[in-house]
């Protein structure tokens, strides 16, 4: 992390004097230390990413049940689960007995092929019965169910935990019950399903306790990580005297960089992940699809260190030395000297704004909200502050007056006059005149006889 301490700015203002930043040399320990602990803060804030993500995933029973049915919404899960509940249904039934018993007697020994015939057409059945929101909003809420038992656990339960056998399972009973009743299969056969059918083991009763504590050192990470990284930005910023400024933009950067780490780490994860999951290569589309969903909230909470750390270096920037960026504090100058709290209520249009859109999860959350504003007030205040003692004389008009005036410098300099005509140009207009009949042999004569003579014709 660079640490150099800011170059003294001088701004001009509007009456052409200049007003100077003063600057102070940070010492040579501090610049040190100050690039460690943005370097730790960094590699900290990834572990966050990581950390709140999982977090947010596996014990948040709504983030759960969405990403489950996002994971429904694609269509290489949904085959590879239409696969897997016929083959339940047909673990469990006997289909072959169910067709022959209702059949003519010289029909029976057709229930062996028909039974095989039908095994396909189950599973484009199941596909289509899984794109139904009726079976959707079934799956939803198993999903929900299991994450919500798991939840309990790690919580410690309660005397209403009923845990089957110490096991969190997703029970999909009724989905294959419903996907009996499709194929019109037998009434009432569906109902004699052993309740284990479809039933997918989350966790087992030997992994509890391991799960649980895991589960817990996640939650605290996600807490505890997130708040030491904040204050190793602060303490950076505070230990840079001098050129707390760049320090602001490198903290910026730091968080832009983890997000943009992450979102890296997770693509080229992707591959090697997938090709763990499964070694069946028709069964990698859905592993990559599902890889693809239940890494969304990862992509959202790296997408949110990375839309807070974008303001904080563009704060910086407006704040620093950089020629639009002292144009734009001279512009504003006088209206804030004439409505000193035009900075707040501009501030507060713009947190509106933010809060409405709600681009992160951050800005819909109260406490989140309340710091986000305090920071944004504070920043306001400091701005404000620093543009009325850098620019106490400046007027309206200042900065449109800078510009022009750049402006026309710079056509002057890239300006290139016209080039004179060549000699030789000039006598082909000549001849091209005289052939025209446009001038006379006399007026031809006369003008070829100047042209020659002009200066530097030789």
């Amino acid at each position: 992390m660079a640490a150099e301490p800011d170059p003294t700015p001088a701004a001009s203002t509007a009456e052409g004097g200049t007003a100077q930043i003063p600057v102070v040399q940070p010492r040579g320990a501090h610049r040190i230390l100050v690039r460690v602990i943005l370097g730790v803060a960094t590699v900290l804030a990834v572990f966050a990413i990581f950390a709140i993500w999982a977090n947010r995933q596996l014990m948040n029973p709504h983030n759960w049940a969405r990403t489950s049915t996002a994971l429904l919404q694609k269509e290489t899960v949904r085959t590879a689960l239409a696969g897997y509940l016929v083959n339940e249904l047909y673990a469990n039934i006997d289909v072959q007995a169910q067709l022959r018993s209702g059949l003519p007697t010289q029909l029976e020994p057709l229930a062996g092929p028909l039974s095989g015939a039908l095994h396909g057409v189950a599973e484009q059945a199941a596909e289509r019965a899984l794109e139904a929101p009726r079976v959707q909003a079934v799956w939803e809420t198993a999903n929900r169910a299991a994450d919500e038992a798991l939840v309990k656990i790690v919580k410690g339960g309660g005397s209403r935990v009923q845990i089957n056998g110490g096991t969190v399972s997703l029970n999909l009973h009724q989905i294959v019950a419903d996907l009996a009743n499709e194929l019109g299969l037998p009434a009432g056969l569906a109902d004699k399903l052993p309740p284990s059918v479809a039933t997918l083991k989350i966790v087992t009763s030997s992994q509890l306790g391991l799960v649980r504590n895991l589960a817990k050192a996640l939650h605290a990470l996600a807490l505890w990580l997130t708040i030491f990284v904040f204050f190793l930005y602060i303490l950076a910023v505070w230990l840079a005297a001098g050129h707390r400024r760049r320090t602001l933009m490198w903290v910026g950067g730091s968080l832009v960089f983890a997000g943009l780490l992450v979102l890296v780490g997770r693509k080229i994860g992707q591959g090697e992940i997938v090709s763990a999951i499964t070694s069946d290569a028709s069964l990698e589309p859905a592993a990559d699809d599902a890889y693809s969903v239940a890494t969304s909230l990862l992509v959202q909470v790296a997408s949110s260190s990375i839309i807070i750390g974008l303001p904080v270096m563009f704060a910086a920037w407006i704040a620093g030395p950089a020629r639009w960026a002292v144009a734009a504090r001279r512009a504003v100058a006088p209206s804030l000297r004439a409505r000193p709290a035009l900075a707040y209520w501009v501030t507060a249009a713009l947190l509106a704004l933010v809060f409405i859109w709600g681009p992160i999860p951050a800005t819909r959350n109260p406490w989140e909200m309340l710091l986000f504003t305090i920071l944004a007030f504070v920043g306001a205040h400091v701005l404000r502050e620093e543009i009325a003692e850098q620019f106490p004389d400046a007027e309206h008009g200042s900065m449109g007056a800078a510009i022009s005036e750049k402006i026309a410098h710079a056509r002057a300099a890239t300006s290139v006059p016209a080039a004179a005509p060549s000699q030789a140009s000039e006598l082909e207009r000549l001849v091209a005149l005289h052939d025209r009949k446009a001038i006379t042999d006399d007026e031809y004569a006369a003008a070829k006889r100047e042209l020659l003579a002009a200066p530097g014709s030789h």
